[in-house]
């Protein structure tokens, strides 16, 4: 009983050492989990927290850039405005000199006269396009059609097109040519056909012949070669003798010529006026010229001398070769200028 005891005891306590050390295992494996457990957290953590740090700056560079852009704007609208500011302090400054008020007094005067002359371009534009189309109605519809279709007469693209199209799809049978020379190279139905011939009247007969006898492989690409070559040299000599015919039909000149000794010019090819209701070239573009110094004349300050004298050009006067609503308004601003003169233009305008 004692040596069981004993010797269960000893199992026992050996029993009690190999679960106390199986315990420290586990305590030792938890606590070394735990330690990564919380690297992990910590790594984590500071992750993060950089993650937090780094979309911080990324917000603070955006605001502290559109604060920058803020500042460049407005730094550059004070600029404008300052530099607004000077040249109206500078402009107000010049005014009060002996040019700079005689600026002031022209560009009153230049504000008046350029409207009136835009006024005037308008309505001889206007009387030109009335006169065309009351032209343009009394003309034969088919005089209309013969001068409207003469371009395409004389290009004849359709016709063009088609000789093209043909030359080009002669590249198909061609090619099919390439092949039946192929197919008829790897061929034996020629020579069986051949030597079937060479035994009529011995065992076979003409029609068993002619029964074996091969198609010709190239006579369909020829059918169609001759067939497209000859249609590109019908299309092309068709629209060289069309074109040529359209070249020497004198209709569509003899009518544009009676037209013309009708009415002067051709309403037909004629979409306005071609020239201006005065006489004198050098107000050509003279409306432009004051406009632009009328609005660049106070940066450009410019002297009494180089002001552009303002003046009225004078009209042409009615013509029995101009239509009547040109003449009636050149009738009109015959009328107008003899007013204008009367008063003293055009510091008439003005008033």
């Amino acid at each position: 009983m004692r040596t069981f005891r004993k010797h269960g005891c000893g199992l026992m306590v050996y029993g009690n050492y190999e679960f106390g050390k199986d315990m420290g295992a586990i305590r030792a494996d938890q606590a070394a989990s735990a330690k990564s457990l919380k690297s992990i957290q910590v790594t984590s953590g500071l992750s993060m927290m950089l993650n937090v740090a780094t979309a911080a700056n990324t917000a603070r560079a955006a605001r502290s850039a559109e604060e920058q852009v803020a500042v460049q704007r407005e730094q550059h609208a004070l600029q404008q405005a300052m530099a607004a500011q000077t040249a109206r302090h500078e402009f107000s400054m010049w005014r009060q000199t002996p040019e700079g008020a005689a600026f002031v007094e022209w560009q009153q005067r230049a504000l008046a006269l350029v409207p009136f002359l835009r006024g005037r371009d308008r309505s001889w534009q206007a009387a030109w396009a009335r006169a065309i189309g009351v032209a343009r109605a009394q003309t034969p519809a088919d005089e209309q059609r013969r001068l409207t279709q003469h371009p395409a007469r004389l290009r004849q693209t359709p016709l063009k097109v088609l000789s093209i199209v043909s030359f080009v799809l002669l590249a198909l049978p061609l090619i099919g040519l390439g092949f039946a020379a192929l197919t008829a190279s790897f061929s034996n139905g020629r020579a069986a056909y051949e030597e079937c011939l060479r035994n009529v009247g011995e065992v076979l007969t003409q029609a068993n012949c002619d029964a074996i006898e091969p198609a010709n492989p190239f006579t369909g690409p020829i059918v169609w070669l001759v067939l497209l070559f000859g249609l590109g040299v019908v299309f092309a000599v068709l629209r060289v003798v069309r074109m040529r015919a359209a070249r020497t039909d004198r209709r569509v000149t003899d009518e544009g010529a009676a037209r013309v000794a009708r009415w002067g010019y051709d309403p037909l090819v004629t979409h306005g006026a071609w020239y201006g209701w005065h006489a004198s070239e050098t107000f050509v573009g003279y409306a432009d010229r004051l406009e632009q110094l009328i609005v660049n004349g106070a940066t450009l300050r410019p002297s009494v001398a180089q002001l552009i004298p303002l003046q009225v050009p004078t009209p042409w006067q009615p013509a029995d070769h101009l239509p009547a609503e040109v003449n009636g308004a050149l009738a009109a601003m015959q009328d107008e200028q003899a007013s204008l003169s009367a008063d003293g233009a055009p510091d008439a305008l003005s008033r």
